[in-house]
């Protein structure tokens, strides 16, 4: 017996002079280091995009060996980030290309300091979650929960997309994807609000608001709820700007101010100096196809009515040598500037959704309207507004 507990505390003791003896992880305080160990991660590289200081997107690669991968960068803020696993299983092809979904994805918050594992493996979809940070064990969290369920609603789109929508499994299919989809959001809102000091969820509710999947009303309310310890986080700092967009553009209200230098001369631009006319606002990019579309409509709605009305574009997405070249190319010659500049991001200030987005302003720089998505109607309102 005495032997016995001899070797037992002997044990003990080894264990803990071992796990003490872990070497602890370093990481530079300007980068983060992401790593992990997954079955089924059968692919050479992951992909990684994103955009450059100058706004130009680029990608790096993430080598992988043996399902084993470490990463790390340079950082500056918060981010949240995704890597792409060019697995095959979990691409989901169609005949025109796949389907960007959640759950194919490595989805991580990093900040400056952070050293994340992934635990977890890869089947049809990536069954795999960060850990290491608060704000990781959070996400893990809820996306453990979920990316199963996106994956499920992926594959059942997939198999719709073999029918004839005559075909009675097709209406079938609808319901079951509607069903998931809506489990899906209404989880989230419960993740979101319940955890009011995760910074995990305040990642999520400025996702949810840009994709429009909670009410202006359930987001005030529930930003109004987070925990003060948040404030200077970039995604609760994101949100409060989305929260004051959406109570500073309402119809009726004089839109916010701004200045701006991103201009393609450089020089500075303020949306008050544009006071005395209707102006029209514009959201786009180069990259959005109804954007571009649209914009020919712009031009002449510009030479038809150019004695009372302005047009502002606002571009977000471009870096400004793209912008000007399709601009350029186009003979679009009227006031450009980017949404993301030195001091704000227009798109949170002025609470934009979706693109394209327009607003109508009368001459002291109230909001007429403000239309969303596909916004031909703004084109009946201004006739409407202007013809003599």
């Amino acid at each position: 017996m005495k032997n016995l507990l001899q070797k037992t505390t002997f044990l003990l003791l080894l264990t803990t002079v071992l796990f003490a003896c872990q070497p602890e992880v370093k990481v530079a305080p300007d980068s983060f280091t992401v790593t992990g160990t997954i079955k089924g991660l059968d692919t050479k590289y992951m992909s990684r995009s994103y955009k450059d200081a100058e706004g130009n997107r680029v990608s790096d690669s993430i080598f992988v060996k043996n399902g084993k991968f470490t990463y790390t960068a340079k950082i500056s803020e918060p981010e949240f980030m995704v890597f792409w696993p060019n697995v095959e299983s979990t691409i989901k092809r169609t005949e025109n290309g796949y389907y960007p979904a959640k759950s194919s994805q490595f989805a991580f918050l990093a900040s400056p300091g952070d050293y994340i594992e992934f635990k977890g493996v890869v089947t049809d979809f990536i069954d795999a979650y960060p850990t290491g940070t608060q704000a990781n064990d959070d996400l893990a969290s809820i996306n453990s929960k979920i990316f199963p369920l996106l994956n499920q609603a992926v594959n059942m789109q997939l198999e719709q997309n073999k029918l004839e929508d005559t075909d009675p499994r097709f209406d079938v299919l609808t319901d079951s994807m509607n069903l998931l989809n809506g489990k899906v959001d209404e989880m989230k809102k419960e993740f979101v609000a319940s955890n009011p000091k995760s910074k995990a969820a305040a990642w999520y509710l400025s996702d949810m608001m840009v994709r429009s999947q909670v009410s202006q009303d359930e987001a005030i309310k529930t930003f109004k709820s987070f925990d003060k310890s948040l404030a200077g986080y970039t995604y609760y700092e994101a949100v409060a700007q989305r929260v004051e967009g959406i109570e500073s553009t309402m119809e009726g209200k004089i839109i916010p101010n701004f200045t701006s230098n991103a201009t393609p001369n450089g020089e500075t631009f303020e949306l008050y100096s544009l006071k005395g006319k209707y102006v029209l606002v514009d959201f786009w990019g180069v990259w959005c196809g109804p954007c571009v579309a649209e914009m020919p409509t712009v031009k002449e709605y510009q030479e038809k009515y150019k004695d009372q009305l302005t047009i502002l574009g606002i571009n977000s997405g471009d870096s400004m040598e793209k912008m000007m070249a399709f601009l350029d190319e186009n003979g679009y010659d009227w006031q450009q500037v980017l949404a993301q500049n030195e001091t704000e991001d227009l798109v949170l200030k002025l609470n934009v959704a979706g693109f394209p987005t327009k607003f109508i302003l009368d001459p002291e720089g109230k909001i007429i309207n403000r239309f969303v998505g596909s916004t031909e109607a703004a084109f009946g309102v201004l006739d409407e507004l202007l013809k003599q």
